[in-house]
């Protein structure tokens, strides 16, 4: 009998049993815990972590809102139970059993606490992403997706679609958010403003004369790549210019990186995960987000090196190299690193381009500290820029290294005592700092057998004694992401090779690149999207705009003398000083009383403003804490500048960075300029100063200080808000009122007083205006006004005469 057959019948695999069900869902939960305690403990120091923990299991959280910020880990721990207790075909040898599967995959989530036992809170975000990375990786390896091979693209462009959009994402990005940054009032002479002056007085025949600086910038640092840019400055000489090709070079640095790894055979989502994980790093975010830096153009150069070393394109290498030690007289580095990498692995034909092309590097970069530097630096008498009198001789920054000085120099103290440094590039913030850069990558750049030597770099960090260095604050980690993200490409690629199911252990690699990023990004303080975040939100506000007007003020050409933070709006003429440099010569002087007052103290910066205006200066304007003078103006003007200036004081407080809790600036229609500083009761960081400072100095009298504040209760079970006290250093509390609920019927804005007498004949310094939070109210501080309590002319005449 004939007829059709019947048709085959579809496998499924079996439900899993419902006792293994059951306990997923139960070890979901307790991952759930885990995670929201982790995070939301993360931030907190040791002293406060334990006091947190001492209130129970909550932490002092409402449970409810405790529970709901446990849901996503929650989730995701019941989607990675779920998806590795199914039955899988051709399992991992040690992992047939469903039950070892589960609790091999949700263990990484369990231990997240435990990342709180670091004293570094810096530090628990690289192991929590590493934790979480960790997690998802396993599940991908132990129960992969069915694997298809992948479809070639039909054109070139399409196949590199994504990571080319990835990097336009993020040179646009990064570009309008140091554009706003540089429009906010943020940018500063140092460093952005030394560029444009050195620029701008290369173009009018002054090789990159630097007003700042006191000399040529090349005899700061010899950059002759700074030549390149003079072209684009003549066309657009503004800081919009060299902000958007600083991004612009960082951004395409990511371009050598996809392709090398896909060189060496991973498959294009990896090499695209990868790229983009180097361009999300968080401390690339402060280097992108910290003015103009000449270090920052080296990422490409340093990338594009590796690429043509790879590739054996050894004229394109030569080209590279030139490119990298132009950047810097120290770049021999990282360019000795990536010529290692070459040679060691490498045939004859590489280990002879290397050497040729390291012994040049070596020799220019050694050359250009031995004699450029001293040829383009000071001078006699004009002193050496930054100096802090201490320098070791010779080259500048080995300051930056001062626990290698002495008899034998770096290269014998590291070759006497090698032990000795290496327990101190693995301690401290040194250990946090390569945690953080290798944890997004899963520490596969250890992996890359010759070509570690990428990771030279990284020696600069690891040995220095330069807190900043080390902490890679300002500019600092640039240079290191290329090394980090090249080795891991022949990490990963060696690792595959070597993989029983090459497959599934590149799936399970690219999806912990994934996780692993995104825990970065999400919880690392340097990181734009973190709370924590430590510096606020950039916007222009309507005092922005008060600055940018007052500075058109100011004849194009002339000297002038301003504070740093405006400094960048006066770089483009031949001669300038950062306040209170430079007086003697000055015509002009523009002043921000409502930025921080470095490179001078607060009193100093008072002080000497007074002093001008005694002293030949008029005021031509001022406003909102902004004040233009003019050498042999009429003073006619000076009694209302002291009198806005100093006797009826305003502080934005979300225009401050004397806080503890930074990135909580949020837009405020009602606020006075705009945006205000908020405290939420989900705020992960302990109670303390919204807002202290600014140290200032006030004469003999009665003086008021108006807090603008509004508070809402959102929740909070506890009636402790806060309080408002003026403070003097010290430790003597002049005046103080504790915030009620009563004061705050509604979240209306409105104004909290206090008076203090100054009793001394003259007068009081290291006075703080504070608000305190507790944490238990959202609270919002918008500015601090003083005025004089009694007559106001005699509060102005007391300025004047130094009363």
């Amino acid at each position: 009998m004939t007829g059709s057959q019947p048709p085959p019948a579809v496998h499924r695999p079996p439900p899993a049993p419902a006792a293994l069900t059951g306990v997923a869902v139960a070890l979901s939960v307790a991952c759930a815990y885990a995670v929201g305690l982790t995070l939301s403990a993360l931030p907190l120091d040791p002293p406060h972590l334990w006091d947190a923990l001492s209130r129970g299991s909550f932490l002092a959280h409402p449970p409810l809102r405790f529970v709901a910020s446990c849901v996503p880990a929650f989730a995701l721990a019941l989607l990675l139970a779920l998806r590795v207790s199914r039955p899988v075909a051709d399992p991992p040898p040690p992992f047939a059993s469903p039950w070892r599967r589960l609790s091999v995959t949700l263990a990484p989530l369990l231990l997240t606490p435990f990342a709180l036992a670091q004293d570094d809170t810096a530090r628990r975000p690289a192991l929590v992403a590493v934790l979480f990375g960790a997690a998802v990786a396993l599940a991908a390896w132990l129960a992969p997706p069915a694997d298809r091979d992948e479809t070639p693209a039909p054109s070139p462009w399409r196949e590199h679609a994504p990571v080319i959009a990835i990097i336009a994402a993020h040179a646009v990005l990064f570009s309008a958010l140091a554009i706003t940054r540089d429009h906010a009032v943020w940018s500063a002479s140092v460093d952005l403003g030394i560029f444009k002056e050195a620029l701008w007085n290369t173009l009018h025949g002054r090789v990159m004369f630097s007003p700042t600086v006191g000399y040529s910038f090349l005899g700061e640092h010899f950059s002759p790549v700074l030549f390149l840019l003079v072209p684009f400055y003549a066309l657009s000489p503004t800081s919009e210019c060299l902000l958007i090709i600083q991004t612009v070079a960082v951004s395409l640095a990511a371009w050598p990186v996809y392709l090398v790894a896909r060189d060496l055979g991973l498959r294009r989502v990896t090499a695209t995960l990868l790229a983009a994980a180097m361009l999300a790093s968080p401390p690339l975010h402060t280097a992108l987000l910290y003015d103009f830096h000449m270090d920052l153009l080296a990422a490409p150069a340093l990338a594009w090196l590796v690429l043509a070393l790879t590739r054996r394109r050894f004229l394109q290498a030569f080209v590279a190299v030139a490119l990298l030690v132009s950047v810097k007289e120290d770049m021999f580095i990282p360019a000795v690193g990536a010529l290692l990498a070459c040679a060691l692995p490498g045939n004859a034909r590489d280990r002879k381009w290397s050497a040729a092309l390291g012994v040049a590097a070596v020799g220019w970069c050694l050359f250009a500290m031995a004699v450029l530097l001293k040829r383009y630096g000071p001078p006699p008498g004009v002193p050496v820029y930054m100096s802090d009198g201490n320098e070791p001789q010779g080259y500048k920054f080995l300051r930056n290294f001062r626990h290698l000085a002495g008899p034998g120099g770096p290269v014998g103290h590291l070759l006497g005592q090698p032990l000795r440094y290496v327990l101190w590039a693995f301690t401290e913030s040194r250990l946090t700092t390569f945690l953080t850069l290798l944890a997004p990558v899963g520490f596969t750049s250890l992996l890359a057998g010759w070509r570690v030597t990428l990771l030279m770099p990284l020696g600069i960090i690891l040995l220095s004694d330069n807190p900043e260095i080390v902490a890679l604050r300002y500019h600092y980690s640039a240079i290191q992401h290329p090394g980090v993200y090249l080795a891991a490409a022949f990490g990963i690629a060696a690792l595959v090779t070597r993989a029983r199911d090459p497959r599934r252990a590149e799936r399970a690699v690219g999806v912990y690149v994934l996780v692993a990023a995104m825990m970065l990004v999400a919880t690392h303080p340097s990181s734009l999207a973190a709370h924590t975040n430590p510096t606020d939100t950039r916007a222009v506000t309507p005092h922005t705009r008060t600055v940018d007007r007052l500075a058109a003020l100011v004849p194009a050409l002339v000297p002038v003398s301003s504070s740093t933070w405006i400094g960048p709006r006066f770089s483009n003429r031949p001669w300038g000083a950062l306040f209170p440099n430079g007086l003697d010569r000055a015509d002009w002087v523009v002043v921000d009383l409502q930025r921080p007052a470095w490179p001078a103290n607060v009193d100093g910066r008072d002080s000497t403003l007074l002093h001008l205006m005694r002293s030949g200066f008029g005021a031509v304007a001022v406003s909102d804490g902004v004040v233009v003078l003019q050498r042999g103006r009429s003073p006619q003007g000076n009694p209302e500048a002291v009198r806005q200036l100093f006797a009826n004081r305003r502080y934005e407080v979300e225009g401050t960075e004397q806080t503890e809790f930074p990135n909580c600036s949020v837009a405020d229609a009602s606020a006075s300029d705009g945006r205000a500083r908020v405290v939420t009761p989900d705020e992960p960081r302990p109670a303390g100063w919204m807002v202290f400072g600014p140290f200032i100095r006030l004469p003999q009298g009665r003086w008021r200080v108006t807090f603008r504040l509004r508070a809402r209760r959102a929740g909070a079970v506890r009636d402790e808000i806060g309080f408002v006290d003026v403070f003097r250093q010290p430790g003597v509390t002049m005046a103080r009122r504790d915030l009620t609920p009563s004061m705050f019927p509604s979240n209306a804005w409105r104004d909290v007083t206090l008076d203090v007498n100054i009793d001394e004949p003259g007068g009081a310094g290291g006075l703080e205006f504070r608000v305190r939070t507790e944490r238990n109210w959202e609270l919002g501080a918008d500015v601090i006004t003083l005025s004089p309590a009694g007559d106001q002319d005699a509060a102005v005449r007391s300025f004047i005469v130094g009363g």
